[in-house]
């Protein structure tokens, strides 16, 4: 029998029952995650906005327990999910042994790591890699950590619910019973918050050449930054391309009309995870 129980406790329960929002964002959260680890179970990873088929659903399908007490317990079962619940657990243990171990992501800002591409590609040139070379060359871990992400996701956004101030003092418990024993994932306001920090951390990869058309521009406003889809021709499928500055919009508007161009791009890392074929680029400059 495959389990997966959450256990709250502190002030965001009264009197051992527990808001209709927190078990509402819960259930959902929960249910993301295990079809996320049925995807990633069935095909070997998934790939971004990736969803279940409408046969898949059923195999899906856990049965909620009544709630029990002792803060508030909410129980779900499925005969032969295991499996999925092993998944589950392997994308979590990752993410919280690094926030229990409280050490500090050092990465420089987003806009640092971008001025040093730009040096780069003023440097490199033409001789800056190919996006083929970044399909062949791709180490597993990329893959793992963003398939990986689409369950952290889902379970970073369920234990937030303990870390508003107001709540201070809640804890929430995570127990997985699969295939395998796991032990139980604990986590206060601090842990939670510093889960979130890393399951939301991006980084730019190193600078690359991609051939692609560009098949829409969305030149933003003053809110949001510029933004492109791209059909990549070094892998056959679509992918956001992301603009850092305003201005960019007019350096790819005179590319936009069906043909083929050349960009110096960066892969966005979320996670420590990209995917090859369907991960976000950031624009540099056209080749």
């Amino acid at each position: 029998m495959a389990t997966i129980s959450i256990h709250f406790d502190g002030p965001i329960t009264i009197n051992h029952k527990a808001p209709i929002r927190v078990l509402a964002n819960t259930y959902t959260h929960v249910q993301r995650a295990i079809d996320r680890a049925f995807l990633i179970e069935t095909y070997g990873d998934v790939y971004k906005h990736q969803r279940l088929t409408s046969k898949q659903y059923a195999d899906t399908v856990f049965l909620a327990e009544y709630p029990r007490e002792g803060g508030i317990i909410l129980d779900a079962f499925r005969e032969g999910a295991g499996n999925i619940v092993d998944r589950i657990a392997e994308s979590i243990r990752p993410v919280i042994d690094r926030a229990l171990a409280r050490g500090l992501l050092d990465h420089s800002s987003l806009s640092a790591q971008f001025r040093d591409r730009e040096t780069y590609v003023i440097q490199m040139r033409e001789n800056t890699q190919n996006y083929e070379e970044v399909v062949e060359n791709a180490p597993t871990d990329w893959k793992n950590a963003y398939s990986n992400r689409s369950i952290v996701k889902e379970i970073d956004q369920l234990v937030s619910q303990i870390t508003p101030t107001a709540l201070a003092g809640s804890t929430a418990e995570i127990e997985l019973h699969g295939n395998r024993p796991h032990l139980p994932y604990r986590f206060d306001a601090r842990t939670a918050s510093r889960f979130h920090k890393i399951a939301a951390h991006k980084e730019l990869g190193a600078a690359t050449i991609v051939n692609c058309v560009i098949r829409s521009l969305d030149r933003g406003n003053k809110n949001t930054k510029p933004s492109a889809k791209i059909h990549n021709l070094n892998t056959g499928r679509e992918q956001t391309l992301l603009c850092f500055h305003h201005g960019d919009a007019d350096r790819l508007h005179p590319h936009h009309n069906s043909e083929p161009v050349r960009l110096y791009v960066c892969p966005l890392f979320e996670a420590l995870g990209f995917d090859v074929m369907s991960g976000d680029l950031v624009f540099i400059a056209v080749a």
